[in-house]
């Protein structure tokens, strides 16, 4: 990929596009993924049963409160399913998925290839890594500019042998506390936008300090804040305070896992914090009254769609719920036609567009 090529312009895993072509889009979805490393094993035997059996409508009420805890609810590895299933987002009017299922997610180029191919639908792909949980062993050892090297080769050349190309760099996970490997793959993931001119997108870890640390990290190794998408606001219960920072820092404030049925998962818990997700609800107000300070360019709307049971063939809203069923509440809510449209095309549009490289 040279950079005349490229700047100005989107690469999908079947290739270059026009940025115009991008259309609706969601900037954070999942489509064959394995969160294996999130699994959590219950204590009790009963609960144990329950932990080793395939997601079906008999065990999904235990399910969607122990969602972790199911070996076979993080792992999202049916292609077919796939098609099947990201065909409600399409039919819903929608044009381009961001797929963000970075090293430590079990990233699969072809497969999404071929999810393309069958869908009509733009696919962009991630790369970079994940949590430091899911990080592999050689990554303690490799420098940042190693690091840099393998996101520059995955966006110019291809991941792996496969000659597919990612479009963006992420999901780059991050913890709590920070770890010093998450460190360096934050300062590899600015070397390698500097290189590409590729959006960032960031899991942040679920703190207001950290939050802005993480910035701060980016922005010393020579990030481009403007081009960096900070995830999950909503997901963490952040300040106010801190999404103003964030987003007057020139970061992109992503307000995702909408369709995960959040209101019936318990309370979450992370070394004693409460981190308990905000409603659909919630998150829509928050929105609007986001757009009526001033930051309607800087936010982006997606889904997170990471588990079995967020799938329709699992009894969940699926990929279509956003345009289906969150959009007319927007509207409800007095966010107008326009803004949606800065929302889901125009916001997209401009933050994934390559840039110029600066080195």
């Amino acid at each position: 990929m040279k950079e005349r090529q490229a700047a100005g312009k989107i690469q999908t895993v079947l290739g270059i596009i026009d940025a115009d072509s991008l259309g609706v889009t969601t900037t954070h979805e999942h489509l064959l993924s394995d969160m294996s490393g999130w699994f959590v094993e219950p204590r009790q035997a009963t609960e144990r049963r329950l932990a080793h059996e395939p997601v079906t409508l008999n065990n999904l009420w235990w399910v969607r409160s122990h969602t972790t805890m199911n070996a076979d609810n993080i792992k999202l590895t049916d292609e077919r399913l796939a098609i099947k299933e990201v065909l409600s987002f399409k039919c819903e009017g929608g044009n381009s998925i961001v797929e963000l299922s970075s090293v430590g997610l079990g990233r699969d180029p072809s497969g999404l290839a071929r999810i393309s191919r069958a869908t009509g639908l733009n696919i962009i792909m991630g790369s970079g890594y994940y949590i430091g949980t899911s990080h592999p062993v050689a990554l303690a050892t490799m420098s940042e500019r190693e690091i840099a090297e393998e996101i520059i080769k995955d966006i110019t050349v291809g991941v792996g042998d496969t000659g597919i190309r990612a479009g963006i760099i992420g999901e780059i996970g991050c913890s709590m506390p920070l770890e010093e490997g998450e460190r360096k793959v934050l300062r590899a993931s600015a070397i390698a936008q500097q290189s590409t001119g590729a959006a960032i997108n960031i899991h942040p870890s679920p703190s207001d300090d950290l939050v802005l640390e993480i910035i701060q990290i980016l922005r010393d190794a020579g990030g481009d804040l403007s081009r960096t998408i900070i995830s999950h606001i909503g997901l963490w219960i952040l300040g106010r305070d801190t999404c103003h920072r964030i987003a007057d820092a020139g970061c992109y404030l992503e307000y995702d896992r909408f369709s995960t049925t959040a209101e019936v998962y318990p309370p979450y818990f992370l070394r004693g914090r409460h981190l308990k997700p905000l409603s659909e609800i919630q998150k829509i107000n928050d929105i609007a009254e986001l757009i009526a300070e001033g930051y309607l360019n800087q936010i982006l709307v997606a889904q997170d769609i990471c588990f079995k049971h967020c799938l329709m063939s699992y009894g969940g809203c699926g990929y279509g719920h956003l345009l289906r069923d969150v959009v007319p509440v927007m509207r409800a809510s007095g966010i107008t036609g326009e803004q949606i449209q800065t929302l889901l095309v125009e916001n997209p549009k401009r933050v994934l567009q390559f840039c110029p490289a600066r080195q």
